[in-house]
């Protein structure tokens, strides 16, 4: 009898993962999409499904996010010089405002894409491989074991005292801010192997921050409320101890220097050679690299989405009347 039981169990799940759809969003006019907008393709989709939106020049707004779902863009960073090599042969990006993820997201996987904010109002959410200015954490209710990785984003901000945020998973992210909780009592996580380049003022508490870089390491009267280790400063601020290296030099940490002349906007936070945070870190007893690029799940330039991209496309300019055959060479790269 159980072993009819599981059965059908594996039978219903097999039916239902196979019923998941994958939506194309593209508001480009002449673009033969299913959707023009994020919000329309969200109301439409079934959870579970899994929503592409391609690159476009025009903005793909805001939207309320109230169903599991994988959304998934085409990465940022692609265009200008230097850019980083083999990403999408289409420079253009999947942008939009502000994602708000209600109650009902949980377990959703966002990436690809570039926003101006994104609201966490549910748990096991999973913020990968974005470009996004700011992250608010449970400002209307309580959430727990989210997951920010692989970003290039601003900062962390909670400024709600009612809900609390628990087990908050950061990671191999490049932070031009800091995070800033208001209520320190009312969040806890992980921040391993970050990259953070900016000079405010960190406010946490009860956090364990291991294995990253800082710029600027000032966490003020929070700096006994968390645990630090391992970790490399450019300042002298970080405890003493624990493997915590203070007074690096910026010049010396990076392949870009001081300057990044000559690197993309991320490629420039890679370790040259020599740095201070080769084999700085520890993580489950495994010597590794400080800083968003160390660790098992090193940062991922240009936000790649984990899927093959097209990135050249070879074919002539023109096709002569009569011509039997032509010869198109594709190249595409799986991150």
């Amino acid at each position: 009898m159980k072993k009819l039981f599981t059965l059908a169990l594996c039978a219903l799940f097999m039916a239902q993962t196979a019923e998941a759809k994958i939506w194309r969003v593209n508001n480009t006019v002449g673009a033969n999409a299913d959707f023009t907008s994020l919000s329309s393709a969200v109301a439409a989709a079934s959870a579970g499904d899994t929503l592409h939106v391609e690159a476009s020049t025009t903005d793909y707004g805001s939207m309320t996010l109230n169903k599991k779902l994988v959304i998934r863009g085409t990465g940022y960073f692609l265009s200008g010089t230097p850019s980083n090599p083999k990403t999408q042969h289409n420079k253009n990006t999947s942008y939009g405002g502000t994602i708000y993820c209600e109650a009902g997201s949980k377990g959703s996987v966002i990436e690809g894409l570039t926003l101006y904010s994104v609201y966490l109002r549910d748990s096991a959410l999973t913020l990968q491989r974005n470009n996004i200015s700011y992250i608010y954490l449970s400002d209307s209710r309580d959430i727990a074991s989210d997951t920010i990785r692989h970003n290039f984003l601003t900062s962390i901000l909670l400024n709600s005292g009612n809900y609390k945020t628990r087990g908050l998973f950061v990671y191999n992210n490049i932070f031009t801010g800091y995070i800033n909780i208001s209520q320190t009592a009312n969040a806890d996580g992980f921040a391993v192997n970050n990259t953070f380049l900016g000079n405010n003022t960190f406010k946490t508490n009860n956090f364990i921050y291991q294995n990253n870089i800082f710029n600027v390491s000032n966490f003020g009267q929070f700096g006994q409320a968390n645990t630090f280790l391992n970790n490399v400063s450019v300042d002298n601020n970080l405890p003493a101890g624990n493997g915590n290296i203070t007074g690096a030099s910026l010049a010396n940490l990076y392949v870009g220097g001081s300057t990044g002349a000559g690197f993309s906007s991320d490629d420039r936070y890679r370790l040259k050679a020599g740095s201070p945070a080769i084999g700085a870190g520890v993580l489950n007893g495994v010597v590794v690299d400080c800083g968003a690029f160390g660790g098992p799940a090193p940062y991922v330039l240009s936000g790649m989405p984990q899927m093959p991209s097209i990135y050249d496309i070879v074919m002539p300019s023109q096709i002569n009347v009569g011509t039997t055959a032509v010869t198109v060479t594709v190249s595409a790269a799986a991150h």
